[in-house]
């Protein structure tokens, strides 16, 4: 899927999500999170990456397996911080403060799935996250 980076394009992709959901037998609270999860990574990536650019793009696809679901998001934007989601994964107590308007969705993201990965190669941001199907 390939959407407009405008905060706009966060409904399609929710609807888009949930009909790449339906097949799946997991619960309610294991959609709500992987659903949280992406639409908090696309609003990232349209904010920060492409600064709500509705000229440029981002793309996003699905892939089903047995042992859960991976989505790769692709975008040519600027590169994601590192150390930000270093600091996020490596210390439990890193924290952001809760009032700040921006920060949290990294915290977010790393609680919802079991995977965050966020990557520059050659010269293309791609993040990927994984869901295992029992969690």
């Amino acid at each position: 899927m390939s959407l407009p980076a405008a905060l706009t394009s966060v409904s399609p992709l929710a609807a888009w999500l949930a009909q790449q959901m339906a097949p799946l037998s997991v619960s309610d609270e294991w959609r709500f999170a992987l659903d949280l999860a992406v639409c908090e990574t696309a609003t990232n990536i349209i904010r920060h990456a492409l600064h709500e650019d509705g000229e440029r793009r981002f793309t996003v696809e699905f892939i089903a397996a047995a042992s859960g679901v991976m989505l790769r998001f692709t975008d040519a934007g600027d590169p994601f911080p590192a150390d930000c989601l270093a600091a996020a994964r490596d210390n439990p107590l890193f924290d952001i403060d809760p009032l700040a308007e921006s920060g949290r969705g990294v915290k977010l993201i790393l609680s919802y799935v079991d995977t965050f990965i966020a990557e520059n190669r050659e010269g293309e941001n791609v993040t990927v996250l994984e869901k295992r199907m029992s969690g």
